[in-house]
Parts: C-alpha cells; sequence; structure tokens
C-alpha cells in the first residue's frame, strides 16, 4: 500500500479528473460512503437510530463529512451536522444558530455516540483558529467524561500535518481514523501517530489500473503473502536453508539464545551458533535443536578465531544466511575478529557467500571504522536503533518516530548500498535501489530487552529460505511485529519478554499465509 504526502495525492486527483473523467463530487461520493461504512462496521453492522454528529468543516474533508452522513441517514442514523464556518446545527430540516458560548452543540455532543470530525483535510497545514480550537476541546472534555464516545477523523484528524506528523495543539485524538485512497505520511511518523486511533483506508474510485509512481510503501499482508518461501512436500532440512549466528558472549549470553531460535521458529531448516567453548555449555542446554560451531576460546587470536569461522562456511556448506552482532560485546579483539571475517566473506565466491545480517554490537564495532560499510558485503542487511544509526552517522542523531527518519534512511542506504532496517515506533527499511518501506502500528509492548534480537534472527531466518534482503527484511519487521501484537493482546502493553514472541513467530507466519488473524 503506497503512502503519500499531500502533493503525491492532489496529483493523483488531478489526474483521476483529467485521465478518467473522475471529477471531484464523483471522488467526495465515494469517499463519502467508504467512510461511512467504516464507521457501520465499526458499530457492529447497524447504525440505525444512533445519535452521530458531524463537524463540517468548508473545504473537501466537510463534504466528505456530508456525504457520509447522508449515507448513514439512508441507512437509519440520526445525523447533525454542525458546520463549523457558519456556527449553525443543522438537524434535520431545522438550523439552530449557534452562539459564541457552543452550548447547543455541547449539548448535541453529550446526547451523540459518536463525534465526526470532518473539519480539515490534508491542505492545511497551519495553526487552527481559537473557534476550532474551542469546538474540539468540547469533544474532548465530553470523550473524557464519557469514554464510550467514539470519535472518527475523515481522512486525518484536524490540525494533525499531513506530510509531518506535527500536531496543532487543539488536535483531537480520534479513536478511528479513515484516510482517503491512500495513507499520509504523517499518519506514521509522531506525535500525529499516537492522534489517528485505529487506521484504515477508504476507498475515493480511483480505477484499479492508474499508474502511482513508486514510493514508500506500508507494509501489508497483499504485498507481503506472494514473498514467503514455499513448503513443498519433498522437502528437507536443507530446501529451507541453513544459518549461522555470530552472536553472545558471557556478559549477554541470551542474546545468541533469541537470535537462534527465531531464525529457527521462523522456517529456518538448520541453525549453527558459532560460540566459543566458554559459552558452548550454556547453549546447549537450552538450545536443543541447534548445532554448534566450536570457535578458538576467546584468548586466541581475532585470526584464528575468524578463520574457523570462516573455514566452517566453507567446508559445512549451504549456509545461506550469517547473523552477526547480538550481545558479542564491544571491543578492539572483537572488531578485528569482525573485520576478519567480513574481508572473508567478501572473498567467497558470490554463489558460496552467505547474506549477511548486521545487528546490535556487530554495528557498533563497526561504528568505530572509517568508512565502514566498505567492509561488508554486496546486499548485507543491518538493523540499527536510533543509538546505532547516530553512532554509525559519525554522531548524527535520528529520532525514534519523527519525519526525519525518513530522509535519513532514505540518503544512507543510498550512499551506504545496503538494506538498512531503522528500527523505532514504526520501523523503516530501505533498500539500496531507492525502495522504501514502513511498518506500522507501533507496540510499547516491544520496547524491552532482546526484542531486536529476535527480529535479527527472524530475518536471517528468511534470508536462509531463499528470500531477497529487502524482502526478508519486510517480512521479518512485519511478522516480529504481529507476534508482538499476539503477546500483547494476551499481556498487555507492558510485561513482554523477548522470549515470548518465540512461538509466537510461527503463528503469525501462518496467519499470514492464510490470511486470516490470529
Amino acid at each position: 500500500m503506497r503512502v503519500v504526502s499531500v502533493a503525491e495525492m492532489r496529483d493523483i486527483e488531478q489526474r483521476a479528473d483529467r485521465d478518467y473523467g473522475l471529477t471531484g463530487a464523483i471522488l467526495m461520493d465515494h469517499a463519502g460512503h467508504s467512510v461511512a461504512t467504516f464507521l457501520r462496521e465499526r458499530l457492529g453492522g447497524d447504525v440505525a437510530g444512533r445519535d452521530i454528529l458531524v463537524l463540517v468543516g468548508p473545504g473537501n474533508n466537510g463534504g466528505d463529512g456530508r456525504v457520509m452522513g447522508r449515507y448513514l441517514t439512508e441507512w437509519g442514523a440520526n445525523i447533525t451536522y454542525y458546520a463549523w464556518k457558519e456556527q449553525r446545527l443543522e438537524i434535520g430540516a431545522r438550523t439552530i444558530s449557534v452562539n459564541d458560548d457552543l452550548a447547543a452543540v455541547r449539548e448535541t455532543i453529550t446526547q451523540s455516540a459518536v463525534v465526526v470530525d470532518a473539519l480539515l483535510g490534508t491542505g492545511t497545514a497551519r495553526p487552527l483558529t481559537p473557534s476550532m480550537r474551542q469546538l474540539l476541546a468540547c469533544v474532548a472534555e465530553e470523550k473524557q467524561r464519557r469514554s464510550q464516545l467514539l470519535i472518527l477523523a475523515v481522512d486525518l484528524p484536524t490540525g494533525l500535518n499531513a506530510d509531518t506528523g506535527a500536531v496543532d495543539e487543539g488536535t483531537l485524538a480520534a479513536d478511528l481514523t479513515v484516510t482517503l485512497a491512500f495513507p499520509k505520511l504523517g499518519l506514521f511518523f509522531f506525535p500525529g501517530a499516537n492522534y489517528i486511533g485505529d487506521l484504515k483506508i477508504g476507498g475515493i474510485g480511483l480505477p484499479d489500473d492508474m499508474p502511482i509512481t513508486a514510493g514508500l510503501e506500508l507494509l501489508d499482508a497483499a504485498m507481503l503473502r506472494p514473498l514467503l518461501p514455499k513448503r513443498p512436500l519433498d522437502s528437507n532440512k536443507g530446501t529451507f536453508g541453513k544459518v549461522m549466528v555470530l552472536a553472545g558472549s558471557l556478559p549477554y549470553p541470551g542474546s545468541a539464545y533469541l537470535a537462534a531460535t527465531a531464525a529457527g521458529r521462523i522456517g529456518a531448516g538448520l541453525v549453527t551458533l558459532a560460540v566459543s567453548p566458554e559459552l558452548a555449555l550454556i547453549y546447549a542446554e537450552k538450545l536443543s535443536e541447534a548445532t554448534f560451531h566450536l570457535m578458538p576460546p576467546n584468548s586466541a587470536t581475532p585470526e584464528e578465531r575468524a578463520g574457523s569461522l570462516l573455514d566452517a562456511l566453507k567446508t559445512l556448506k549451504g549456509y545461506r544466511a550469517l547473523v552477526v552482532g547480538p550481545g558479542l560485546g564491544q571491543s578492539d579483539e572483537t572488531r578485528a575478529l569482525l573485520l576478519r571475517l567480513f574481508a572473508g566473506i567478501r572473498a567467497l565466491p558470490e554463489d558460496e557467500r552467505p547474506r549477511l545480517l548486521v545487528d546490535a554490537d556487530g554495528l557498533n564495532n563497526l561504528s568505530h571504522v572509517e568508512r565502514w560499510w566498505e567492509q561488508l558485503p554486496a546486499e548485507t542487511v543491518i538493523t540499527p536503533h536510533p543509538g546505532e544509526m547516530a553512532r554509525l552517522r559519525g554522531g548524527a542523531k535520528v529520532s525514534g518516530g519523527g519525519p526525519d527518519r525518513l530522509e535519513v534512511i532514505r540518503e544512507v542506504a543510498r550512499d551506504w548500498q545496503l538494506t538498512i532496517v531503522l528500527k523505532g515506533a514504526n520501523t523503516l527499511i530501505a533498500g539500496a535501489d531507492g525502495a522504501l518501506r514502513i511498518n506500522a502500528p507501533g507496540n510499547p509492548a516491544l520496547a524491552t530487552a532482546g526484542t531486536g534480537d529476535v527480529l535479527a534472527g527472524t530475518i536471517g531466518g528468511l534470508l536462509a529460505q531463499g528470500l531477497a534482503p529487502l524482502d526478508a527484511a519486510s517480512a521479518g519487521v512485519y511478522l516480529h511485529s504481529r507476534a508482538g501484537f499476539h503477546v500483547s493482546a494476551r499481556l498487555g502493553d507492558a510485561g513482554l519478554l523477548a522470549a515470548d514472541l518465540l512461538p509466537e513467530l510461527p503463528l503469525a507466519l501462518r496467519a499470514l499465509k492464510s490470511g486470516s488473524s490470529h
């Protein structure tokens, strides 16, 4: 699903009129019907007898709200419009002038089951007027008093900047936002993403064959389902690839367990943990299904340790993916080990070279190396969180959920020629070829130690099964987040542990394949 800017949406609407004869009135009728349909579904399939107040603005957003109200009236709802610019309530055939104290509007709000925000749409980026803030504050006060009041935003909440996610101080948080034709950029950046509630995509009647220029894509089931690896009946463990995992150290032993188990849970045929003898017994106890490559002890030279792992990749053969970094720790010796390892992988014939994923301390060690990205083989995936991304960029900060993230990841993916997963509240994925994808919504339950290790193993397991780097990163991010939602649906938004995600990964994968929810 394409995510668009205000300028891109304006161009799409103009082309729909010019090339297909879809006038503004036709698009508005489709939009209003779509919003009304989503509201009816939200209310259990029946709006008959429901009292619904529609706040109507002076532009197209207000027009969408009026069309929506017309369809809801036909379905039996009791619709009241408040025309903000004219300051009048319209109740059936009656019109009531509204005083500056908004007393009549306040009374209508208290009697309503739903308030629809159809005041201002994507074309407005300036501050809201005091009278509009006052109106929205009336709704917010009633929502605080009566939590069951449903607030629906048409296209986006009034006062939310559709390009940046910035919000006016008067912006009203919605329970349900029905954005029209395509989701807008600002719906996925913070603070705006906190105001949209459940997001639905409403149609405006655009033709299926209408060309839409490439740009940011929202990860969804329709995009990802065709990418998933097939599971033929005549398969064996080699069919689904082997993953080597270089992770973990004495201070962080759990990282290797989480990454290796995630790779297996997402469907890789064999997972091998490259581990020093000091840690082997710890992992053998927990990783019953994994195999182990015993590296020389930590006292050995980085050259000896890297050589051992490279020899294993060459002689054991069949390793399609190598996950490096979770919990490795940072030191001169570890950095030297990684540089030797990456140089050895670059030197392998292309058909023998495993796809590389570098995470966590793999990235932290690299950040101390001048032009570090040149040390990595082609088609490498890196998975930094904002702090790691800042270190990789020489200290230049990047937010955890703001619009700056989009330009940062677009620029560095091009300059570094890597596939990048920029973790955060709404994770971004970028390919070296300019492809951009975003995952939404965020989930605060995943903000806990070790979930990034699970993500690294998940993507590594998909790489082992033959997915291209961008596709493996995209599917891994999506499935990891859906596993998180499955857990938080049971536990709430606090208390999830990274290991809770592991048994949920195959269930999320099954749900994606079948098109069902889990």
